[in-house]
């Protein structure tokens, strides 16, 4: 019986670089997303791998998108990389419909990430080896995104949370009460997709310093 191991054995030594891997994606539905693009943004980065055939796998998609939809207006950005079917298959555009649809999830996904979870296995593990779902948290150097810091790596959504919550929102929020002479960029609705002001409607104000502001206006 398989157990949730993903063993990718390449014959190289864990590298010491501190360098954060690059990598560009693009969502099924044809969205292309980059981890140094978002980090430049100074947007903290959550990645989670998982496979569909991994019950970790499918509580770890929920608390993922509990922690979205807790921080998507708090210059956190959230990553889904899936790796494989309930058959042991890599995933396909099919299998990740069904599981956002099964896990109502709203931040994006991508499939063929081989290449990535390979290189982030490399990077920042001992043994070659690690279980899913895997979480990864990067907090940003939005200067040099590439010496962005891991600050956590492992299995426990909710240590991860903490984390987050504790070194970076906090943070920000304080690096945000300092800053002045900004302008409204977008507005975005409670799923993260652009709009246009609407009245006793959620939203997501964002401007030009990269915060954002949650607004409810109450009109006729």
């Amino acid at each position: 019986m398989k157990v949730s191991l993903i063993s990718l054995f390449t014959g190289l030594l864990l590298s010491v670089s501190a360098q954060v891997p690059n990598w560009t994606q693009y969502t099924c539905d044809g969205n292309s997303y980059s981890m140094y693009k978002e980090l430049s943004k100074g947007k903290a980065v959550v990645i989670n791998f998982s496979s569909l055939w991994c019950a970790g796998s499918t509580a770890g998609a929920q608390s993922t998108e509990t922690l979205w939809q807790n921080s998507m207006t708090e210059n956190v950005k959230v990553f889904g990389f899936i790796h494989e079917d309930q058959d042991f298959n890599t995933a396909d555009c099919d299998d990740a419909s069904m599981w956002e649809s099964a896990h109502g999830i709203s931040y994006p996904t991508f499939i063929n990430i081989d290449n990535v979870l390979q290189t982030y296995i490399n990077k920042y593990t001992q043994s070659g080896a690690t279980t899913l779902p895997w979480f990864l948290l990067f907090l940003p150097d939005a200067e040099y995104p590439e010496a962005s810091q891991l600050v956590y790596s492992g299995h426990d959504m909710n240590t991860l949370y903490h984390i987050l919550n504790d070194q970076w929102l906090q943070s920000a929020e304080l690096i945000g009460a300092t800053l002045s002479n900004k302008e409204l960029v977008k507005i975005l609705d409670h799923m993260g997709r652009e709009t246009e002001f609407k009245a006793n409607t959620p939203l997501i104000y964002v401007y030009s310093d990269g915060t954002t502001e949650k607004v409810f206006t109450i009109g006729h």
